[in-house]
């Protein structure tokens, strides 16, 4: 089955079913534990903390959404992109905010992958065709587990067939000595930064000719390193975005006098098993990948749903597959609990805690199917473990049908 714990999206995940008790094979921890214990910690559907069933719920909310005047729509990354496409739908219906994770995490990068101001490329390529590897402001040790066993430091790919210790050189650079950082030995480098725009600004200038201020030294072997190939590719994470500091020129600057001399590609390296499927789908729709508002017909940072809650721009937040309460600061938090909340989730969280109304919906990849798109922007069907009887797709559509009738 394809795992949807992150997204790299695994296709490789075997499943065993033992007497009842499930065997995973091939998946990290993260994914494992996703799979092998989807049955714990379900929501139920609840009004006011008080469990109803799922018609009682569902009525509410069409009560709550009808009587709002300012509703945004949050999260929507671990879900289905024909769940995301009917949200993005309701938004526009309701003339309301729209917003996920990627404000605060990648969705930058993803945008101007989408506008053609970077250049990227798919996982799949990089295994068979990529020497230099930058992981840069990234932890895939930890965060994405399996991504350098399967598509970058480790594997043979086609062009690629010596493994690492001749035909690939992994270069990171970070804050600090993490445990991707302490792979970095043998055909690699290791750059422990103070400050990004330094090192991107050394860069630019040994590619100008010019001898850098840091690392001068190892800024040319990496240069060199990256001109005996025609297949380079950088790993960014949120290290790298906010180290940039909002300064995304100096970047692109240094993307584009790389490519001058070779072929570097970029790809955002986010965690969320469908941040890059909910981000193109909505700047297909309106040109932007998140902080949208229908009504004034534009994104803007004043339309991030973290700063709507701080302002009280909004009377009801519609929360699908994400658990805000557990990662907004404390100030926000207040906020949002002063507000009409509704959520969409599998499992209890902090955020079901709080909310008005909660309606349970399937694990999306194990309970239900669809599509996702894989960090890289390549779309994965999802085969199932099972079917349940009612997901992200069935509520959403409800709820859309309901406030028809309203209108």
């Amino acid at each position: 089955m394809i795992c949807t714990g992150c997204a790299l999206l695994c296709d490789d995940v075997i499943i065993i079913n033992d007497s009842g008790n499930l065997k995973v094979r091939n998946a990290c921890r993260r994914g494992a534990k996703l799979i092998a214990n989807y049955k714990n910690l379900r929501a139920d559907a609840t009004i006011n903390g008080k469990k109803v069933n799922y018609e009682e719920a569902i009525e509410r909310v069409k009560e709550i959404i009808n009587n709002s005047e300012s509703l945004a729509i949050y999260g929507m990354d671990t879900i289905s992109i024909e769940a995301q496409k009917l949200a993005i739908e309701l938004a526009e219906r309701k003339e309301a905010y729209i917003d996920d994770n990627s404000t605060f995490c990648l969705g930058d990068f993803v945008e101007m992958i989408l506008k053609k101001e970077i250049p990227s490329t798919t996982l799949d390529e990089v295994r068979d065709y990529a020497y230099v590897i930058f992981y840069w402001g990234t932890n895939p040790f930890h965060t994405l587990s399996r991504h350098m066993s399967k598509f970058t430091y480790y594997p043979r790919g086609k062009r690629r067939q010596r493994g690492y210790e001749e035909d690939r050189f992994l270069v990171v650079v970070d804050v600090r000595r993490s445990h991707t950082a302490k792979l970095a030995k043998k055909n690699a480098k290791f750059f422990e930064v103070r400050d990004d725009l330094e090192l991107i600004q050394a860069f630019i200038d040994a590619l100008d000719g010019k001898p850098p201020k840091i690392f001068a030294n190892d800024v040319f072997r990496v240069i060199k390193e990256m001109e005996k190939s025609d297949f380079n590719v950088i790993f960014g994470g949120l290290g790298l975005r906010y180290g940039l500091k909002g300064k995304y020129d100096k970047f692109l600057e240094m993307i584009r006098k790389m490519n001058e001399r070779t072929k570097v590609y970029f790809i955002p390296l986010g965690c969320h098993p469908n941040m890059r499927g909910f981000n193109e789908l909505l700047y297909g729709i309106t040109g932007y990948v998140n902080k949208y508002s229908f009504k004034d017909k534009e994104s803007k940072e004043d339309f991030a749903f973290y700063n709507l809650l701080f302002e009280e721009k909004i009377d009801t937040a519609l929360i699908i597959g994400t658990d805000p309460l557990n990662s907004l600061p404390f100030e926000y938090a207040k906020k949002l609990a002063k507000i009409n909340v509704i959520v969409i989730d599998p499992r209890e969280n902090f955020t079901t805690k709080i909310a008005d109304v909660v309606l349970p919906s399937a694990i999306t990849g194990i309970e239900c199917g669809g599509k996702m798109k894989r960090i890289d922007g390549v779309e994965i069907t999802l085969e199932p473990m099972i079917e349940a009887e009612i997901d992200d797709v069935s509520i959403i559509k409800s709820i859309l049908n309901l406030i028809m009738e309203g209108i």
